[in-house]
């Protein structure tokens, strides 16, 4: 199953600089694609990272690790896999 993980930029940011470049999960970090779309008056801009089910199981189990601000949003994505 494919999942679909949308998190905002500042907190992509900073999940990415607090993960090692020999990980494997940083390979999948920054391949992120950049999104930005309208929300009333202003954008808001945040990155997608498309992955499969273990894929973002991994990554939630790093970032409870390293930055536990991002579980929410991989976990919302895991909870929610899109189909191949």
């Amino acid at each position: 199953m494919e999942v679909l993980i949308e998190m905002p930029l500042e907190r992509y940011d900073t999940f990415v600089n607090k993960c090692h470049p020999l990980f494997r999960e940083y390979h999948l970090l920054t391949n992120a694609s950049f999104i930005r779309r309208r929300k009333d008056d202003h954008f808001e801009r945040a990155m997608q990272i498309f992955c499969d089910l273990d894929q973002a199981r991994r990554l939630r189990d790093l970032a409870i690790q390293i930055y536990p601000a991002a579980v929410p949003d991989i976990e919302k994505a895991i909870s929610a896999p899109r189909d191949s």
